[in-house]
């Protein structure tokens, strides 16, 4: 029988789960899914310059508009 996962974690205010980036690589991976080049590159511009995870969204939403 498998062991209990005690790994998972959940924001302490909201009790909702914490999807962190590399999660999220692997359940697209799962899925078939990958980032576009320009989509990659925004995201690696968003974390280079130490945005919050709102803020990155934001960059993400402001360059699909401009499209």
């Amino acid at each position: 029988m498998k062991a209990h996962r005690t790994d998972l974690r959940r924001a302490a205010r909201t009790g909702q789960f914490v999807l962190t980036s590399a999660r999220g690589e692997k359940i697209s991976a799962v899925e078939g899914l990958a980032l576009s080049g320009r989509m990659a590159a925004t995201l690696r511009q968003g974390a280079a310059q130490g945005l919050s995870g709102d803020e990155r969204r934001a960059m993400v939403l402001e360059t699909l508009r401009r499209k």
